[in-house]
């Protein structure tokens, strides 16, 4: 652990330091003299124990950028709104599990409409700031990147208000509070016209038709939104769309993926949609897919992979193991089609973040899926899946 009276003299000692980087340091504690460095422009606090921010942080006048990831900091001083030229707050943190709270961000009070230079603020947390703060962030014009938290559905339809105001975004994270309440996001009829990345995390009331205008889209992410009809026939045709993760996202039985369609997409993320029994995969669909990574499908999945032609790799996480033995070389009745896949790989989380991986055909594998331990109705326990939530960080 960092002295205190060691970092103190470091801060005393070198008062014309622009940048000050602590990131994985063993250090739970930020002295009030780093608000003797004028002319920090730089200061990261990522995955330390630090809890609070000193007042002092905000004579730090020249300070660009504040970087309070993974740490356990909650909630920020006031004096934060007195940086008029920070451009980029870092602040979100994540428990490692896949569920609506999962993401964590930092409490702010209503001064934060004064920082009109950020075009970086993630995460702020919405209960618990003032409803008010979420009225300010109208004011932040120049936001490139915006997340936000534990949001209800009353702050959602203002948040949308503005929104469409906000012509320079280039990502939009929202995680709705786990109270049961749902997204609408009718009232968007114009959304920024550059965003490139979209991850939605809570119920939906029904498809954002809005995304459907997002041309620059190239990340979308889709969780706990349990939608009941396709979103694939909707999302299809986006032209630059290269990523999607759908993660409790539909209860429907099947996903058509119509010919012509996903011409870019790269990587899809298919977990814990449990209903889902049938991928259907028309040729000419998703010629560009490198990654295909599904789990956690509490049906026997059946899927048109042979028609996925440049698949590069497909991972199965906590498959069933009627599902498993299928794809097998040695008399798999599905092994024809994925033996032009150059990597299939099959995932079980043992404990923690520990996880059993097998390459198809290894030897062991089918034993290792036969001592699986299951429930009394014969079912894979539910699985939290890490793939998912590594990519929620991104």
């Amino acid at each position: 652990m960092v002295k205190n009276s060691s970092l103190v003299n470091l801060l005393e000692r070198y008062k014309l330091l622009e940048l000050l980087d602590f990131e994985n340091a063993p250090l739970d504690d930020l002295p009030n003299e780093v608000g003797n460095l004028i002319l920090l422009k730089y200061l990261s606090l990522r995955n330390t124990k630090v809890k609070t921010l000193p007042k002092s942080v905000g004579l730090l006048l020249n300070l660009q950028t504040l970087d309070v990831r993974n740490t356990l900091i909650r909630e920020l001083p006031i004096q934060i709104q007195k940086l008029v030229k920070l451009q980029h707050l870092l602040a979100n943190a994540h428990n490692n599990k896949v569920s609506l709270d999962s993401i964590h961000g930092v409490r702010v009070k209503e001064g934060i409409g004064c920082l009109e230079e950020l075009q970086t603020l993630s995460t702020v947390e919405a209960q618990g700031s003032s409803f008010g703060v979420i009225k300010k962030l109208e004011k932040l014009r120049r936001l490139r990147w915006l997340g936000i938290s534990k949001l209800t559905a009353d702050m959602v339809n203002t948040l949308c208000s503005f929104i469409e105001k906000m012509s320079h975004l280039e990502s939009l994270s929202l995680y709705l509070s786990n109270n049961g309440e749902t997204f609408n996001f009718g009232s968007i009829s114009s959304p920024p016209p550059l965003l490139r990345r979209l991850i939605l995390k809570g119920q939906l009331e029904k498809f954002p038709d809005c995304i459907l205008r997002l041309k620059n889209l190239n990340i979308l992410g889709l969780s706990f939104s349990r939608l009941d009809v396709d979103p694939v026939k909707a999302l299809q045709f986006l032209p630059n769309l290269k990523v999607l993760w759908l993660h409790r996202a539909y209860d429907g039985e099947q996903l058509h993926f119509e010919e012509a369609g996903f011409q870019k997409l790269k990587q899809l993320v298919l977990t814990e949609l449990h209903d889902l029994r049938t991928m259907k995969i028309e040729r000419g669909s998703l010629p560009s897919l490198e990654e295909l990574r599904v789990g956690a499908c509490q049906n026997d999945l059946s899927f048109d992979i042979q028609n996925l032609e440049n698949l590069k790799l497909l991972e199965c996480h906590d498959m069933s193991d009627s599902f498993v033995l299928r794809l097998q070389p040695e008399g798999g009745s599905n092994y024809w089609k994925v033996k032009h896949v150059p990597s299939v790989i099959f995932r079980y989380r043992i404990r923690g973040n520990h996880y059993a991986s097998f390459k198809l055909g290894e030897p062991g594998l089918m034993d290792y899926v036969k001592r699986l331990v299951r429930t009394t109705n014969g079912e894979l326990y539910d699985r939290q899946l890490s793939f998912f939530t590594t990519m929620t960080k991104i």
